[in-house]
């Protein structure tokens, strides 16, 4: 029988030399390493959740799995600290990163399942060293790790040592797994770091203070500078204050983890789902990062030192932070309320987190209309630019999207190799339009993606297509027509900003909440949303001399009303409203509907 090489991940060393290969993946093969692969001889399967029924099946058993995994590790951790805390408590700490790590693991899993009945031997290439997984440091670090090649290949290779039903033979050769150059999904722009840097400062001297107990604290609360500031002077907070919360940690190094207790699972079957819980519970404790074991306890120790809040207000911090969580997880403890606000949205996907933040939260934000019990609407803490001089000669602007190589949620956007199919039906836009309006057509690519998408543009439309622009809020404000390529935050922006929008998407890929259903349909009628190509270009053609044209058309007034009244919260003064909800909550604790 003829032998292929699998190839799970985009390390040369593991392509071999020249034969036939089965890339189990597109992530395999990178843009950049295109002269390296595309003479082989290969095949690629079909990305499992293309298929958006087998998505939603998943969902709601990862759904059900990530409970269950949760009441174990609750009896773990409590077991391996010593302490007696709840499900609510483990919930916000290790919570964000669980729920993370069980779809990981599931989606590799299943991406071996596709090729387990190809019809020829497989081999693959391990290396001789055979080196354990790293541990990461923090759940920021854990989600870089899902998205390296050198993670994903080992990761890989133990699901393949586990599975009986693949039958793939393994060839030895050196190859460093060293995990480097990682890039954090949760970082913070230039300017935001160095606003908290300048918060850092003030708070060397504000933590002088013998302040204990604080009614309400604001931490990566996602609120301009000048909000933030204006909010701090209402409410009479000091602005530097709570960046104690912000400090690095250094963390111990890891324990061997194959000297602690594994988490048993109650599925002992041998079918296919059966057999993936086995395989999680066996290794959920070597993947777990170290400040949930080994360095929980400095944690502890720290957060012990920072002052009391009776109310916690934080748009981010409750994934990436893990002082906040312990902290934020021990103040709840003494009957503090933990207040969570979206850190962008528009049209709000149907599945993202298993509802974490509702779970966690005392009340939950919204920017729109509210779809679950906790939610407060609220205007976007975020989106203030409006256009003051409309610029008719501006760019037609497309602001992109963009992901990581690897699944690292189960969600109803396009991860993994779904993000190809936007890049792909932008660039039949471009290709299909006039020479006259391709010439004034830019693309802003997503500055978090690993798809190459910005090469990829340049390479089949030259440099020129790229915009200049320095930021995301000069390109919407400096174009004439802004074309966004998916229904979440740059939406709302481009259409808050008051400059003609539209979209062009894979609707397929971007399930939404129901409530969103009737909405979408005016959009389309309106056409600002568009899903196929042809009628994007259609009409970025008739309205390219003068968009504002349409834009002030009855009916598409009415649709832009209609997004703002689902998807928005107008107000004159945001900051006032702001300032009204956190009062309410220092002087009540409570928030009325």
């Amino acid at each position: 029988m003829k032998t292929k090489l699998l190839v799970t991940t985009a390390l040369e060393k593991t392509w071999g030399i020249d034969e036939e290969i089965i890339f189990l993946g597109e992530w395999c093969k990178p843009f950049s390493k295109y002269n390296q692969w595309y003479k082989r001889k290969f095949k690629v399967p079909i990305y499992h959740w293309r298929d958006r029924e087998k998505l939603k099946r998943d969902h709601e058993y990862l759904n059900e799995i990530n409970e269950v995994f949760l009441d174990k590790l609750v009896i773990f951790l409590n077991r391996f600290h010593g302490v007696d805390r709840k499900k609510s408590y483990w919930r916000l700490i290790v919570g964000p990163w669980l729920l993370n790590y069980i779809p990981v693991l599931w989606d590799r899993w299943e991406s071996l399942s596709s090729i387990r009945d190809e019809p020829v031997k497989l081999e693959t290439i391990k290396s001789t060293s055979n080196p354990s997984r790293q541990v990461a440091k923090d759940f920021n670090e854990a989600i870089a790790f899902y998205d390296s090649h050198e993670w994903n290949h080992q990761i890989y290779l133990s699901i393949i040592n586990f599975r009986d039903d693949l039958n793939i033979r393994q060839k030895k050769i050196e190859i460093d797994l060293s995990i480097q150059n990682l890039n954090p999904l949760y970082k913070l722009t230039f300017f935001r770091r160095c606003f908290n840097l300048s918060l850092k400062i003030l708070d060397f001297s504000f933590n002088l203070l013998p302040i204990k107990n604080r009614k309400i604290v604001l931490f990566q609360s996602y609120f301009s500078k000048i909000t933030f500031l204006k909010l701090a002077i209402r409410l009479k907070i000091l602005p530097g204050i709570n960046a104690i919360l912000d400090q690095q940690i250094n963390y111990p190094n890891s324990i061997d983890r194959l000297s602690i207790e594994k988490i048993e699972t109650y599925f002992l079957g041998d079918s296919n789902k059966e057999m993936f819980e086995k395989f999680l519970a066996n290794n959920l404790i070597k993947d777990m990062p170290i400040s949930y074991l080994e360095g929980y306890q400095k944690l502890l120790n720290i957060q012990s030192k920072i002052f009391n809040a009776e109310n916690i207000f934080t748009a981010n911090a409750h994934f990436a932070s893990e002082l906040f969580k312990v902290w934020s997880a021990e103040q709840k403890l003494k009957g503090s309320k933990l207040i969570i606000s979206s850190h962008g949205g528009a049209i709000y996907p149907l599945y993202t987190v298993f509802d974490h933040q509702e779970k966690i939260a005392d009340y939950r934000i919204v920017w729109g209309k509210e779809w679950m019990k906790k939610q407060i609407r609220m205007p976007a803490n975020k989106i203030s630019a409006k256009i003051k001089n409309y610029n008719q000669q501006g760019d037609l602007s497309l602001i992109d999207y963009d992901g990581l190589n690897y699944s690292y949620r189960c969600a109803s956007i396009p991860m993994g190799p779904l993000v190809l199919d936007g890049y792909e039906q932008k660039k039949e836009l471009i290709q299909k339009l006039s020479e006259r309006t391709r010439s004034i057509f830019k693309v802003r690519p997503s500055p978090l993606g690993k798809w190459e998408t910005a090469e990829r543009y340049k390479h089949t439309f030259g440099d020129n297509i790229i915009s200049r622009e320095p930021t995301l809020v000069s390109t919407i404000l400096n174009s004439r027509l802004v074309i966004c390529a998916y229904p979440q935050t740059t939406f709302s922006e481009a259409m808050f900003s008051g400059v003609p929008t539209m979209i062009l998407y894979v609707e397929e890929f971007w399930e939404v909440q129901p409530i969103y259903d009737e909405l979408i349909e005016t959009l389309k009628e309106s056409k600002i949303i568009h899903t196929s190509v042809s009628s994007a270009v259609k009409h970025i053609e008739s309205v390219i001399e003068n968009p504002m044209e349409w834009w002030n058309e009855t009916q598409t007034i009415l649709a832009r009303k209609e997004f703002n009244d689902f998807c928005l919260t107008i107000k004159e003064n945001p900051t006032n409203s702001w300032g009204e909800l956190f009062r309410a909550i220092s002087s009540r604790g409570i928030i009325k509907r």
